[in-house]
């Protein structure tokens, strides 16, 4: 089961609309970083350490949010295009049910920045935080079509398939860590940027490796 799912979440990295979506997530992540640098770079009263601690986890929560709600027909093989309107759609129908899903998003990326030890598993909390959409998605799914019958044991796969995915989100995290270290020295000497500033520019890029624990799950869901 494990190695289908995994095949079928390398399939979802053939459609180009998985690509334009990873595109809009960098381009959320990044656009704040962004515009921080600018403010940061003639106004030394802001600091980039409180920016990373207190608004990325929310940035980053809506962020993989998003994109895994407009990527769900693909991801959990319902279609072959995706679904650009869902999230709004969603925000109009439940809007409490989507507030709630945005609070256990960033409540659980705090958690995960907070303990040191997960800090540097990215691609783990990629995962973590998708597969909560993904179960919000198929609750949606749900509701709006009550012939669908979800359960809560419908979310949590075998044993097996859990270690083959962590195993994959640790091998990931452990790639993007070192990625990281790398391009972080080499941005910030080129680039004359400070370590905090070349680290928010750089970890939402490596962030995007954890895309495809998302996606082996997403293939387990379907």
């Amino acid at each position: 089961m494990f190695w289908d799912s995994l095949y079928s979440a390398l399939n979802v990295m053939t459609y180009w609309q998985t690509y334009i979506s990873l595109s809009i997530y960098l381009l959320l992540m990044l656009t704040p970083v962004i515009i921080l640098f600018l403010i940061f770079k003639k106004n030394h009263a802001l600091h980039t350490m409180y920016f990373k601690k207190l608004l990325v986890p929310i940035i980053e929560a809506v962020s993989v949010a998003l994109a895994v709600l407009t990527l769900f027909p693909i991801i959990l093989h319902l279609g072959e295009d995706a679904s650009w309107g869902f999230p709004l759609r969603v925000m109009k129908l439940l809007p409490g049910s989507f507030l709630g899903l945005l609070s256990i998003l960033i409540i659980l990326a705090y958690i995960i920045d907070v303990i040191p030890v997960f800090r540097k598993l990215q691609s783990m909390k990629m995962l973590l935080l998708g597969a909560v959409s993904l179960a919000f998605v198929q609750l949606f799914l749900s509701f709006i079509n009550p012939i669908i019958d979800v359960e809560l044991g419908d979310f949590i796969p075998g044993y097996w398939f859990i270690c083959g995915i962590l195993i994959t989100s640790a091998i990931l995290s452990k790639l993007g860590h070192f990625v990281f270290i790398s391009m972080t020295k080499t941005l910030g000497n080129r680039f004359n940027l400070t370590e905090e500033v070349a680290e928010l520019l750089i970890l939402p890029l490596i962030a995007t490796l954890g895309f495809l624990p998302i996606f082996i799950y997403g293939a387990w869901l379907s």
